[in-house]
């Protein structure tokens, strides 16, 4: 009788814990699924900076990315539509020149700089303080570091620049969460995270 007792209590006490470990187990992978659904900008920008850090070779060949990160808050500035920076985000990513080609990728993202100058300005879009004429200089400012990078220092300062660009758009990024302006905060986080991460990596690694 005791020992049917004995099983009978060691049987509850297994019952408990068992409970008392999947209570536990549930809430924290509704912990980790909460984080992920508010956070994924973060976690995307982890993945896609792991995944560029594999190709770093002399950091120039990130150039043309910086260039489309600065094209990025200039587009949605010019079309005042925050959505529009993970548009153009994804369609330079996939227009992306070939580094094959004779053709410099960076060039070709400059030139598009003048289009969505004149479609920012004709909207109207010149008034906006903080929108147009902040991201037009920005992106000269990001845009004349990577001509030097390219063309007038030697590959290794030029990889360094380009990390240092990177780094720096970081710190633009941050800027654009905080306000809460020119794009939405979502892309701004994974961009922030992106740079900082990639710009890391090409200075420890250059």
């Amino acid at each position: 009788m005791a020992y049917e007792k004995s099983l009978a209590g060691g049987s509850s006490d297994h019952a408990t814990t068992n409970d008392s470990d999947h209570t536990q187990q549930t809430p924290n992978r509704r912990r980790w699924t909460d984080v992920l659904m508010h956070r994924w900008p973060t976690a995307l920008g982890v993945a896609v900076a792991a995944l560029a850090a594999f190709d770093v070779d002399d950091g120039l060949e990130f150039a043309a990315l910086t260039v489309l990160m600065a094209l990025v808050y200039l587009g949605a500035a010019a079309l005042d539509r925050r959505w529009i920076a993970w548009v153009v985000l994804l369609a330079g990513l996939a227009f992306l020149i070939p580094s094959t080609s004779e053709v410099v990728p960076s060039v070709v993202l400059l030139v598009a700089t003048p289009v969505f100058l004149v479609l920012g300005v004709v909207r109207g879009e010149w008034q906006r303080y903080g929108g147009l004429p902040l991201q037009t200089a920005g992106m000269l400012a990001f845009g004349s570091i990577i001509l030097v990078a390219l063309f007038y220092v030697d590959p290794d300062l030029g990889g360094k620049l380009v990390g240092i660009a990177i780094l720096s758009h970081a710190v633009w990024d941050a800027y654009h969460y905080l306000r809460d302006r020119v794009v939405t905060r979502s892309y701004a986080e994974f961009c922030a995270v992106c740079d900082v991460l990639l710009g890391a990596a090409i200075l420890f690694m250059t």
